[in-house]
C-alpha cells in the first residue's frame, strides 16, 4: 500500500502511518419548532477540512520542529499562513489552498519511540465562498447619480425633499397605487 503524502507550500510533511481525510459541514437550522417535523432551513455549505494525523520517529524531531513552526506561521496582516496543499485527497476534492485551524497535537508513544501528531488543515477560499460572493445579496452602493436623480438607496432623508427623474416619478406614483389597491 503506498503512503500517504502531504505537502504545505512544496515542503513535503514526512509522517509514518500518515492518514489524511477530508469532512465538509452543510448548516441547516431546524424550523419545525415543537413538532416531529424534519423541516431545515438550509444554511449553507462550509470549506472543507483534512486532518492529518501520522507518527514522527523521535530521531526526527527536526521534522515535529519545523511542522509546528508551519502551523505557527503569520501571513500577512498577523493572520494565519495560507499554504499550497498537495496531497492525492485535497487534489481529488479541490482543496488548493488551506491554513491551520483547531490544534495541533503531539504525543509521545513510548513502546514507538515516536509521537502521534494530529492537526486540521481548513480550506481557505472554498468554492462555496466563492459562489456565494458571487450570488446577489446585498444591493450594490450606487452613488449620487446624474444631476437631478437620487441614489436607489433614497438620497434624501425627508421623503417631500426628493428630486426624482420623470421616469423615477411615474413608478414611485405607480407603486403608490399599486400599494392602494392592495392595502
Amino acid at each position: 500500500m503506498s503512503q500517504a503524502m502531504l505537502t504545505l507550500d512544496g515542503e513535503p510533511i514526512i509522517m509514518k502511518s500518515m492518514r489524511v481525510s477530508v469532512s465538509m459541514q452543510f448548516q441547516d437550522k431546524d424550523q419545525s419548532g415543537q413538532t416531529s417535523s424534519t423541516s431545515s432551513a438550509e444554511q449553507g455549505a462550509k470549506g472543507k477540512e483534512l486532518d492529518i494525523s501520522g507518527l514522527i520517529a523521535f530521531k526526527d524531531d527536526h521534522m515535529l520542529s519545523r511542522l509546528f513552526e508551519l502551523a505557527d506561521a503569520k501571513g500577512k496582516g498577523g493572520q494565519r499562513h495560507i499554504y499550497r496543499v498537495g496531497s492525492l485527497l485535497a487534489k481529488s476534492v479541490k482543496v488548493r489552498q488551506a491554513k491551520f485551524a483547531g490544534r495541533i497535537s503531539a504525543s509521545e508513544q513510548e513502546g514507538l519511540l515516536a509521537w502521534v501528531v494530529q492537526f486540521t488543515l481548513k480550506e481557505f477560499d472554498s468554492v462555496p465562498e466563492k459562489r456565494e460572493a458571487r450570488l446577489p445579496g446585498k444591493p450594490a452602493n450606487i452613488g449620487t447619480g446624474s444631476p437631478g436623480t437620487t441614489a436607489a438607496a433614497g438620497g434624501s432623508s425627508q421623503p417631500g425633499e426628493e428630486t426624482l427623474s420623470s421616469g423615477e416619478a411615474f413608478f414611485k406614483q405607480l407603486d403608490n397605487k399599486l400599494g392602494d389597491v392592495l392595502a
